[in-house]
C-alpha cells in the first residue's frame, strides 16, 4: 500500500492539488525537463540520490573482532545477513565500533556490490560491514529516500550488468550522477503523514515474525 501510494503521488504525479484532486489527471501544469527528458510537475526540482541522503559505507569488521568469548558483541551485517537474516555463522565484532557504523531496527540498508538491493533492517542491533551503505537524511523522511533508491535500483542493476567486466558495484560517483525528480518539501511531508504508519506496521510485523521463528526453532 505504501509503495502504491508513493508511485501514485510521485511517479504518476497524481498527488492532491490545491483542490484535493489528482494533480496530473486534473490538468495540473507539467513542464518539460531537459535533464530527465520528460515532463514533471511545475515547481519540482531535479536532484541526485546523493543530494537527498547520506550514504555511510560499512567497516572492515575484521579489525574489530571480540578479544574473548565472554565479551559483548554485535552481529556483523553482511549482504548475506541483509538478505537471509542472522545465523550461527554470522560473524561478531566488539561493541566499541564507531556509532555511525552501528545498525538499528528501521535503518535503510543499500547493498552496493555484487547483489544490489535496498531494505529496511528489522533484526536488531548490528554492525555495518563493507559493501553496504547505511542511508540516512537530515532533510528528507525515510520513506522518500527509501522508495527513490528502490525505484532507481533497476537503472543501477542495468549499469552493473552492462559493465560487469570492469564494474560490479555502485560507487559514490554513480549516486552523484543519478537524476531524480524531487517534489516541494511540503508535498513530501504531507505523504509522510500517510506512509509512516504503514512503514512502522511493516517493521513491527517483521520483528514479530522473527520472534515467532525464533520460538519455533527453540521448540
Amino acid at each position: 500500500m505504501a509503495k502504491t501510494l508513493y508511485d501514485y503521488w510521485f511517479v504518476q504525479f497524481d498527488f492532491p492539488d490545491e483542490n484535493g484532486k489528482p494533480y496530473k489527471s486534473s490538468g495540473g501544469k507539467m513542464v518539460w525537463n531537459e535533464v530527465l527528458k520528460r515532463e514533471i510537475p511545475e515547481g519540482w526540482e531535479v536532484k541526485s540520490l546523493y543530494d537527498i541522503a547520506e550514504f555511510i559505507n560499512g567497516l572492515a569488521c575484521q579489525k574489530y573482532r571480540p578479544l574473548n568469548e565472554n565479551e559483548d558483541y554485535l552481529a556483523v551485517i553482511k549482504i548475506k545477513e541483509m538478505n537471509d537474516g542472522l545465523s550461527q555463522n554470522t560473524e561478531k565484532v566488539r561493541v566499541d565500533i564507531p556509532e555511525k557504523h552501528k545498525i538499528y531496527d528501521g535503518d535503510v540498508l543499500f547493498s552496493w556490490s555484487a547483489t544490489l538491493d535496498v531494505k529496511i533492517w528489522s533484526l536488531g542491533k548490528g554492525a555495518l560491514n563493507q559493501h553496504i551503505f547505511k542511508v540516512t537524511s537530515s532533510k528528507y523522511p525515510k520513506y522518500f529516500y527509501f522508495f527513490e533508491i528502490s525505484n532507481y535500483l533497476q537503472h543501477f542493476k542495468m549499469m552493473a550488468e552492462l559493465r560487469k567486466t570492469t564494474m560490479g558495484h555502485i560507487t559514490k560517483d554513480h549516486l552523484i550522477e543519478s537524476r531524480i525528480s524531487v517534489p516541494p518539501l511540503k508535498i513530501i511531508t504531507e505523504l509522510e503523514k500517510i506512509i509512516d504508519p504503514y512503514l512502522e506496521n511493516i517493521l513491527t510485523n517483521r520483528k514479530q515474525n522473527q520472534q515467532l521463528s525464533d520460538l519455533r526453532d527453540w521448540l
